[in-house]
């Protein structure tokens, strides 16, 4: 047989190595190679562990929870604002907490809200400027932990224009969470059941069911459309649209889940004063952990997808290290190293 110079490709690597006795498959390799999906949820499961997914998930639910409270306070201040430029729906507001407390407390939260009126501007301007320096450190590591698992490097760049990316993603984000929620929000509301009343199908048996998963469904597409923006422009250098596509599918699933129980938690945890006091801060740093681990898995799945990988620029393995002998260098040493006298 003649010697060919040329790499059997059967026999080749990832690296480009080629090797000829392979090790005993186990049963998971056995697995892999009979499912490319098996193979696929192994490539996900190995890069979200390589790259630290749940240190991530950690990192990004710890900001997340930082950017909150800003934004409350700019929200309370927002309403102040507005309920400063109408005296009618102030009064009415007041009355109401009047009527429905007994004793002084309900004169002491009208003066609490009265001084909340009166700092409004303050307290928006320190609100702002908070929730837009924790929002924009939210972003910047967010953007950061997924660009990360697709094992691209941060790279540094200039800082204000890294600020600039970060605001836009932010503006980006902010628009895709709000039209989220309002998709699922007409999906969950009375706008279903109005429809069917219309249309004279209240009445049918079953509907009440058939409602339900209609708004789940509508749900699952508003769960869609965010972790298809996040997958497909949060990684630095973005994502092929079509595995991102295949990877918010992922994503749209687990928020889904991650809603139906975390609706169920605070409904029960505020049904008692216990739950009520810890129940909303411990419930939101779970929901916050446990949809920032479900966007890592769907970013590693994303990143292992054919196409992602086709693309991704392979680390080079480390050059040999040759170390020559001295001693073998005249006739005396190479002697000795093969034994001879």
């Amino acid at each position: 047989m003649a010697t060919s110079t040329q790499k059997d490709p059967k026999r080749t690597d990832r690296y480009g190595i080629e090797r000829v006795h392979a090790d005993e498959p186990s049963a998971i390799d056995r697995l892999r190679e009979k499912w490319t999906w098996f193979d696929h949820i192994m490539r996900m499961q190995e890069r979200y562990s390589e790259q630290g997914g749940n240190f991530f998930a950690a990192a990004v639910t710890y900001f997340s929870v930082l950017s909150i409270f800003p934004l409350i306070m700019t929200a309370f201040a927002i309403l102040a604002l507005v309920l400063r430029g109408s005296e009618q729906l102030l009064e009415q507001i007041q009355s109401a907490i009047t009527d429905s407390i007994d004793g002084s407390m309900g004169d002491t939260i009208n003066a609490i809200i009265e001084g909340a009126i009166d700092q409004a501007g303050g307290v928006f301007t320190v609100g702002f400027i908070a929730t837009l320096w924790s929002g924009l450190s939210w972003m910047s590591n967010l953007s950061n932990a997924v660009t990360q698992l697709w094992k691209r490097p941060l790279g540094a760049s200039n800082f204000v224009m890294g600020k600039v990316r970060d605001l836009l993603r932010l503006l980006g984000m902010l628009v895709m969470i709000l039209l989220t929620f309002a998709v699922t929000a007409a999906g969950s509301s009375g706008l279903t059941q109005s429809l069917l009343d219309k249309i004279g199908l209240a009445h049918v048996p079953g509907i009440t069911i058939i409602a339900g998963l209609i708004a789940i469904a509508i749900g699952l597409v508003a769960n869609w459309l965010l972790f298809f923006w996040m997958l497909a422009f949060l990684p630095r250098g973005g994502a092929p649209f079509r595995s991102a596509a295949k990877g918010a599918i992922i994503g749209a699933i687990g928020l889904e889940v991650v809603k139906q129980l975390g609706s169920v938690f605070f409904s029960n945890a505020l049904s008692n004063p216990a739950g009520a006091v810890f129940g909303p801060v411990i419930g939101l740093m779970v929901v916050f952990y446990l949809i920032w681990r479900i966007t890592m898995y769907a970013t590693a799945w994303t990143a292992t997808t054919e196409e992602a990988l086709a693309d991704e620029e392979l680390d080079a393995p480390a050059p040999a290290v040759i170390n020559v002998r001295a001693e073998a260098a005249n006739p005396s040493g190479l002697n000795r190293l093969l034994g001879s006298k």
